[in-house]
């Protein structure tokens, strides 16, 4: 084979198929090559077959209800609020451009082409496997806390269908303290006022009902001290948990045939809910006030490199890249499906559904801020803050009170269980994909697998259903995916771009009978995403910010042991508990154990294959054809690379006996005589 190969240069060289050989006698100069195949991860023993949607609508309205989340409503009007207002825009969309938007149209680019899960996937550079192995894990991980939030959401609602607002007015009988005062006290005239530099959860020896209720009645934090003493099970948080979780199996147990519908509904109809609540929030008095605060251009704060960052940040995280969630619903595309016009319609939807959510928040701050006589800054926050304590204590001022609390606490749950679904279909598609053969022949296998995966997660997130459950989701939620997905990521274009080769990724592209990547795609790819990852990676390590949970009201019981609560001050409420030193090394290892996996297998695959690194030469911009290790063992990390014909091919002429197969192109015959020698060498 090799001599042959040699002589190529030299004279024209007929190819005929192996499968078509039989009886005929060959000349001297004749190649054998195996059939052509459209992709070496595609043969028929290592293919394993996945379902398709079921139409085009069901994917897009996926990825749109996975993009779509929590964040978007917690977490983006805040980031915006605080780091220029409208000016926030301008870093907020260079980077969406720059970096989340190649990484997004990355990821479907991969599951669509290669139809694997984020594990079996790497096939295509096995030396990278841990890159997918470490994204599984993470989305593994998220669902811990992540469906907790989607719980409390169903607690609060359940809550709401009823007379009165349990939130509304304080009662000690239901575990309110004596500095609890309702919005009937405020406006009654008590002494109770607001002063500049207060917030809403800094009264002045009072808090407010809705914070209490969250706090002291949902979590009853009061019944724990830390990490150390985690309290008794709150026994509605739990059942909650337990039927967002059922939800979830009901509407994945089989597979994309039925998340595909149910995503209709969780995907749409939190549009026709925050339009609702934003037309409802313009009317009230003080929302103009509200939405000009959010708007309000500041454009001395581009000069910080603090607000690039979050932007940054904030983008990578709203597209949901990184988690394999992408991939895996790709993986159910047809080959050719137009995945380049989803992904473009998705960012731009989730980037407005993002300054939308900010509309319909700070018209209602805005209002809140009106009937306390306060500024809107004194009034705002984020996360559980924001959802749970300042906007219940809006709606419950409302005409129609428990009908807006409805609304906006199912518009929650429809955003957490598609974010939830995404994120676990990473995995079970990953799993299902690396699979014994044999076990997916049990028509039961997609069901009992689900069940696994959901039952399992569901285990480890009612440990945040007891009462100190928040100080525990708080760390999780600080850990588990920050810095691990921005590394995952970081590998993953790096082992694309720079590996698997960007001519090589450009070629599936055109296979798929998308758009040729242009210099912006490329550059991407190659520089600019990599660089902005490293950076939020660097920014994220660095961050000074201790690990400490801000309590929103005043916890009595808490202060008999000041050596478990400190930095309790006396005037307003605000009452820190800091995490002890171990629980500082327990999220580090919540960080590391999934990117650890990346050098792990890295090795156990270099040591496998039996090579010998020796760095030759780096991928340049353009179409590359280097192999960047020398031994042939080491081309089966990658087994995608070392094209045999880098620096010239010869003229091959391709025949069937006596009929030319006028369809097969030279390139073609090419990538044939180098998938031989990638799989005999």
């Amino acid at each position: 084979m090799d001599t042959c190969l040699e002589d190529l240069s030299d004279k024209k060289t007929k190819v005929y198929h192996t499968s078509r050989l039989e009886n005929i006698e060959l000349p001297d100069d004749t190649l054998c090559v195996p059939d052509p195949v459209d992709d070496p991860l595609s043969t028929e023993e290592s293919v394993i077959a996945h379902e398709e949607w079921s139409h085009q609508c069901d994917f897009f309205l996926s990825i749109l209800g996975y993009a779509v989340d929590l964040a978007n409503v917690w977490r983006f009007p805040y980031v915006c609020f605080t780091n220029g207002g409208g000016a926030f825009l301008i870093p907020y969309f260079i980077l969406m451009v720059c970096s989340a938007l190649p990484m997004f149209y990355l990821e479907l680019i991969l599951g669509q082409k290669h139809r694997r899960g984020a594990i079996a996937l790497w096939d295509i550079c096995p030396i990278f496997r841990g890159v997918g192995i470490a994204q599984v894990m993470i989305s593994y991980m998220v669902a811990f806390y992540y469906n907790t939030v989607s719980a409390w959401c169903l607690y609060f609602l359940m809550s709401s269908i009823a007379d009165d607002l349990p939130w509304t007015h304080c009662d000690q009988r239901q575990g309110n303290t004596a500095q609890c005062v309702s919005y009937a006290d405020l406006v009654s005239g008590s002494n109770t006022t607001f002063s500049a530099n207060s917030t809403l959860s800094q009264l002045q020896k009072f808090s407010l009902a809705s914070t209490e209720y969250f706090e002291r009645v949902v979590l009853q934090l009061q019944k724990s001290p830390g990490l150390d003493v985690m309290g008794p099970m709150q026994w509605k948080v739990l059942v909650s948990t337990i039927i967002i979780f059922l939800i979830l199996y009901c509407s994945m147990r089989h597979g994309v045939k039925s998340s595909g519908k149910v995503v209709y509904v969780t995907a749409l109809l939190p549009y026709v809910l925050l339009s609702g609540l934003l037309l409802n929030g313009v009317t009230l008095n003080g929302s103009n006030q509200g939405i000009w605060y959010f708007i309000r251009p500041r454009f001395e704060r581009l000069l910080e490199l603090k607000v690039w960052s979050n932007a940054a940040i904030q983008i990578f995280f709203s597209t949901g890249a990184g988690f394999g969630a992408h991939i895996a619903y790709a993986t159910y595309n047809p080959k050719q499906y137009n995945c380049y016009r989803d992904c473009i319609i998705t960012s731009i939807v989730n980037a407005l559904t993002s300054i939308f959510a900010g509309f319909t928040v700070f018209s209602y701050l805005g209002y809140l801020a009106h009937l306390l006589k306060t500024p809107v800054e004194t009034v705002t926050g984020e996360g559980p803050g924001l959802v749970f304590q300042v906007y219940p204590f809006a709606i419950g001022t409302l005409p129609w009170a428990p009908l807006w609390a409805v609304i906006f606490f199912l518009l929650l749950i429809l955003l957490g269980l598609d974010s939830g679904m995404g994120g676990l279909e990473s995995v079970i598609t990953a799993l299902t994909d690396v699979a014994p053969r044999k076990w997916l022949k049990n028509r039961y296998f997609r069901q009992i697998l689900t069940s696994m995966v959901l039952g399992s997660a569901c285990c480890v997130a009612l440990f945040n259903a007891r009462s100190g459950g928040m100080y525990l989701f708080n760390l999780m939620d600080r850990y588990i995916a920050g810095a691990a997905l921005l590394i995952g990521s970081l590998f993953q274009v790096i082992a694309v771009a720079w590996f698997y080769g960007l001519d090589q990724l450009c070629d599936d592209i055109k296979s798929m009978a998308l758009p040729s990547p242009s210099l912006y795609w490329r550059l991407s790819w190659k520089f600019i995403t990599p660089i902005v990852l490293t950076i939020m990676i660097v920014s994220s390590v660095l961050d000074p910010t201790p690990l400490v949970y801000n309590y929103g009201t005043r916890h009595p019981e808490l202060l008999t042991d000041s050596s478990l609560v400190v930095n309790v001050t006396i005037q307003g409420t605000s009452q820190h508990y800091v995490y002890p030193y171990w629980a500082f090394y327990l999220g580090i290892i919540l960080s590391t154990v999934s990117v650890i996996m990346i050098p792990l297998t890295a090795i156990i695959v270099t040591v496998r294959n039996g090579c010998h690194f020796q760095m030759k030469k780096m991928i340049s911009l353009g179409p590359t054809d280097y192999w960047p290790f020398s031994s042939a063992a080491c081309k089966k990390l990658c087994p995608n690379k070392g094209r045999m014909f880098a620096n010239g091919c010869p003229t091959i002429q391709v025949l069937d006996g006596d009929d030319p197969i006028n369809q097969q192109t030279e390139q073609t015959v090419r990538s044939i005589i180098e998938l031989q020698m990638n799989y005999t060498s």
